[in-house]
């Protein structure tokens, strides 16, 4: 009869891929199950978006198909995502797990649609997503979120607008649509501090940031406020537009 030990032993011979360890050892493997020759057991993956989840589901079933005895394996798979670490000492925001930026050298390089699709995305994978819409340029979150009302205030704080699974905030809600939003830093930042500290996230595994395009004041003063774990920094593929977006990789 299979043990429990036996099949934690062949698991240790299946490595996460982007981590470069085995599954045991990184405490991926959760409920083991035997019942005669069937055997259960769950992986719990690190994001719900685990690219490579379909080969370690494979190779966790081939590995313990081998043991003697064997003749059924139920892989589970979950995700626990991890809380990224801020480089900013002492930031805590217990309400989020990863912040992550997504930001260009230059406007219309598609930084906002790249923005969109990335929420959508992890949002579809099970993920619990927010974007913010930061771009004070630009901010045409709502129309490529198909978003046409402000979300309301409740008891002074906001509450964003829910779309394709994704919680979505935006200075776009805000300001007239077809008028130019011509601030200085300080208001924005101001601005961004209360889009931040005085609105009603929830609990989210991942906050896609979409962040004014280039170095200036605006894009570095939210640098700056918000806890940034990640950057994706889009560029198009010209010369003068990816020597432009390496000083916006630089900045972050």
């Amino acid at each position: 009869m299979v043990t429990r030990d036996a099949i934690i032993e062949a698991l240790r011979g299946v490595q996460e891929p982007e981590l470069g360890r085995d599954l045991v050892t990184l405490n991926m493997v959760r409920d083991i199950e035997i019942e005669g020759d069937a055997v259960r057991f769950t992986v719990v993956l690190t994001t719900p978006a685990c690219p490579l989840k379909a080969d370690i589901k494979a190779r966790c079933e081939k590995a313990v198909m081998r043991l003697p005895g064997v003749k059924t394996v139920d892989v589970r798979l979950m995700a626990e995502v991890s809380r990224g670490r801020s480089p900013v000492e002492g930031e805590s925001f217990p309400w989020v797990k990863n912040v992550v930026a997504v930001g260009s050298g230059k406007g219309g390089v598609g930084k906002s649609t790249v923005a969109v699709n990335l929420a959508v995305g992890l949002a579809r994978e099970g993920s619990s997503v927010g974007l913010l819409d930061a771009d004070v340029y630009g901010p045409d979150v709502p129309m490529m979120m198909g978003i046409e009302e402000a979300p309301p205030i409740m008891r002074g704080r906001m509450v964003p607008a829910e779309r394709y699974g994704v919680k979505v905030l935006s200075l776009g809600f805000y300001v007239p649509r077809d008028e130019p939003v011509i601030w200085r830093g300080p208001l924005i930042h101001k601005t961004m501090d209360q889009f931040w500290g005085e609105t009603e996230w929830g609990e989210l595994d991942y906050l896609i940031v979409d962040l004014p395009p280039g170095t200036g004041d605006a894009p570095l003063s939210l640098v700056q406020l918000v806890p940034m774990v990640a950057a994706v920094v889009v560029t198009t593929p010209q010369r003068a537009a990816v020597k432009v977006a390496m000083k916006a990789l630089q900045m972050y």
